[in-house]
């Protein structure tokens, strides 16, 4: 669980065109195709749509052996993802014996099969140019994600773990208090929001806990939740030693959101998905 985390706010494709081109990467278009390279070391692309009938798993299954190029050789299982999506990383062995690691994203939408595509020359490049490609996708995946409506959100959601084992001190054989985490967020109707959580390590010499507690306010357009903390605050405890207090960061976070029945799932810009229960 991550409770102070600098989030990648975006808005549609627009914004996350400018992100890379911000970042260095090189626009072209070419036959319907929209791609971004840095240097020669990587590749983002959006492809064409095309007509197909069927679903997204079908789709990339099918797309990753033709237009999405190349003979898949290591990986290529295709996965849910959020708003309909499917997704698979893998590497192509390419006509010149050479391999590269991409990972492939698709859906379905009015009979249009839509698909983006990561590419790279090695493992290295792969995983330092990874979240800004999670993150582009996530930015256009957003706009197959149905609205939800402010109603649907206003409550409480939980979420959490607690570790099974427990330790003991073996002198006095007291029960130390378990790992785990949890992290609360509470919607209320007038526009403002709770946000709460604790994580607690426990180790065979001392216990090391972490409580934020944020205020803010928060917007609902379609399906992208806008958080705005107004105030917070962070807490830390090391190994049974004085508590330290500090103020958290009072970031923007965007997120798309969706609920089903009593859960809901809240994705990152860069792909990261984290669901909640009702209270």
């Amino acid at each position: 669980m991550r409770f102070l985390t600098t989030l990648i706010t975006f808005c549609g494709i627009g914004f996350a065109a400018t992100a890379l081109e911000n970042d260095g990467w090189r626009k072209q278009e070419q036959n319907g195709a929209v791609a971004y390279f840095k240097g020669e070391e990587a590749m983002i692309m959006m492809a064409p749509a095309k007509p197909f009938a069927g679903d997204a798993r079908a789709g990339l299954t099918k797309g990753m052996q033709s237009y999405l190029g190349g003979k898949v050789v290591a990986g290529g299982e295709v996965r849910d993802a959020e708003g309909g999506a499917a997704m698979a990383e893998y590497e192509v062995q390419e006509p010149n014996g050479s391999r590269t690691h991409r990972a492939a994203m698709a859906w379905v939408r009015n009979g249009q099969l839509e698909a983006m595509l990561f590419a790279t020359n090695d493992a290295a490049s792969y995983q330092k140019y990874r979240p800004a490609a999670m993150a582009f996708f996530a930015s256009n995946r957003s706009v197959a994600t149905a609205p939800v409506s402010a109603n649907a959100i206003t409550d409480e959601w939980y979420t959490g773990r607690i570790s099974t084992i427990q330790r003991q001190d073996s002198v006095t054989g007291a029960l130390a208090p378990p790992s785990g985490n949890n992290m609360t967020y509470k919607f209320l109707p007038d526009g403002t929001y709770q946000q709460y959580g604790l994580m607690q390590f426990t180790y065979s010499t001392c216990i090391n806990s972490y409580f934020m507690n944020i205020t803010g306010t928060y917007t609902l357009r379609g399906s992208e939740l806008t958080t705005t903390p107004t105030d917070g605050t962070f807490d830390s405890r090391t190994c049974g030693g004085a508590p330290v207090r500090k103020p958290t960061t009072k970031a923007v976070s965007v997120f798309q959101v969706r609920v089903s029945g009593n859960e809901l799932t809240m994705t990152d810009a860069k792909g990261a998905s984290s669901t909640y229960r009702r209270k």
